[in-house]
């Protein structure tokens, strides 16, 4: 798998590390890739985008997918990400984010033990 994604729009390409991405949003065929120092506005499906992006990466609602790696905390109210910004998380899907963000967060912890 890539470090890196090829993001496009109109005549401009950029790649993005897979590790600054912070969350996705999805809108009228449209994407908002969110990174630590900046949001890119792009053409495309979050179903597409998800292929790419690997395994630290969930999602929470049919519009969005986060990474865990930047989720601060998940409650009634939806996933607050260390950046203070708060997703919804659909009714469907509640109890698989949390059973995956608890395994990530399990399997970090072990690996930092090590």
């Amino acid at each position: 798998m890539n470090d890196f994604i090829l993001l496009k729009w109109r005549n401009r390409r950029m790649t993005v590390g897979i590790d600054d991405i912070c969350y996705v949003e999805s809108y009228n065929r449209h994407l908002s890739v969110h990174t630590v120092n900046q949001t890119i506005e792009v053409v495309g499906k979050l179903s597409e985008i998800m292929t790419q992006l690997g395994s630290d990466f969930i999602c929470i609602h049919k519009s969005f997918a986060v990474n865990m790696k930047y989720i601060f905390k998940i409650d009634n109210n939806g996933v607050t990400m260390n950046s203070g910004d708060l997703l919804p998380v659909s009714v469907r899907k509640k109890t698989q984010v949390v059973n995956s963000f608890d395994s990530f967060c399990e399997g970090n912890r072990k690996a930092d033990i090590r």
